[in-house]
Formats: structure tokens, C-alpha cells, sequence
């Protein structure tokens, strides 16, 4: 058995890179919009995958294929985070509208809405989703007295901008 050379490792297909890259992109992005896995994913290619790509022997005749892959991950990776950006982003901005939408209904009517249905069509057309994602794509409001909220979530679970109509600011939840 010590005489045995290590078996080089199979190479694996651009498919299968493609597809995980695809399916971290969909699930991190398009589903939970946190950037979590992504997180996780670019460090574990950084800090371990590299590193034994370069540095393990048996590695050697695969390499190409590796550094290819690792590519594939760390631009998932970075569609991930820019995703995450935009998609926030939009967030923001629809928040801002609801919120001087809220603020105009106030004005008129010398009370908050009950619910953000109150608005739609004389202030809004329509009670717009937050971001372009299948969950956590939701405007919450909070009609409580005398101090209504407006939030969304930014960075599932957590991370929940709170719009404060009593204080007139923006702050996080959590």
C-alpha cells in the first residue's frame, strides 16, 4: 500500500459549475435575498478551495479546470451581491414613496391609514412589492397609534428598515 501514488482527482464538468453557480445565483438572490450562501461560498473558494488548488499535488493535472470553476463561483458570488444591492435599492425607493404617500393621506384626512390598501388609487396606484424576489418581497405596515411604522425586510431574517411616521425617520428594527 505505501508504494501506491495517490489517484489524481477526476476532473469536474463546466456543467456542473455552471449549475451550481445558477442554482447559488436563484436560491441567494431571486429566493432569500440575504447574500449569506454567497458569504459563505466565496469564502470557502477563497480560503480552501484556492489555496488547494495551488498548494495539493494531486491537484496538479486538474487545475485548469478548478481555477475555472472557482471562477464560476466567485462571479455567482458577485451577481449575488450586486443583486442583493439593486434589489435593496429598489426597496428603498418604493419605501420612500409609500411613506410620502402615507405622510400626504395624513394631511388630507388628519389620520393614518388603516392599511396601505387606504391609498391606492388617490395616492398610489398600486401597493407596489418591495423587491424583485419570490419571498420576503412585502411592505408591512403598522397603523398603531399614534405612532405608525412602515418596514420591509432588507437582509432576511433580520435587517428590517423601519420607517417611524411619529419620528419621522428611518431606523432598523434589528
Amino acid at each position: 500500500m505505501s508504494g501506491e501514488q495517490p489517484t489524481a482527482p477526476k476532473a469536474r464538468s463546466l456543467r456542473r459549475a455552471l449549475l451550481l453557480g445558477s442554482l447559488l445565483i436563484f436560491l441567494d438572490a431571486f429566493c432569500l435575498n440575504s447574500g449569506g450562501i454567497a458569504l459563505l461560498v466565496g469564502l470557502w473558494v477563497l480560503v480552501i478551495g484556492l489555496p488547494l488548488t495551488f498548494l495539493a499535488k494531486k491537484f496538479a493535472t486538474v487545475r485548469r479546470q478548478r481555477l475555472r470553476d472557482i471562477a464560476i463561483y466567485i462571479a455567482a458570488v458577485i451577481v449575488v451581491f450586486v443583486f442583493n444591492a439593486a434589489n435593496n435599492a429598489i426597496a428603498k425607493r418604493r419605501a420612500d414613496v409609500l411613506v410620502s404617500a402615507v405622510k400626504a393621506f395624513h394631511t388630507k384626512n388628519q389620520r393614518y391609514p388603516k392599511s396601505l390598501e387606504e391609498l391606492v388609487p388617490d395616492y398610489v396606484e398600486r401597493i407596489p412589492v418591495t423587491k424583485y424576489t419570490l419571498v420576503f418581497n412585502q411592505f408591512y405596515y403598522r397603523p398603531y397609534s399614534p405612532h405608525p411604522v412602515l418596514f420591509y425586510v432588507e437582509f432576511p431574517p433580520f435587517g428590517r428598515p423601519t420607517y417611524s411616521f411619529a419620528r419621522d425617520e428611518w431606523t432598523y428594527l434589528d
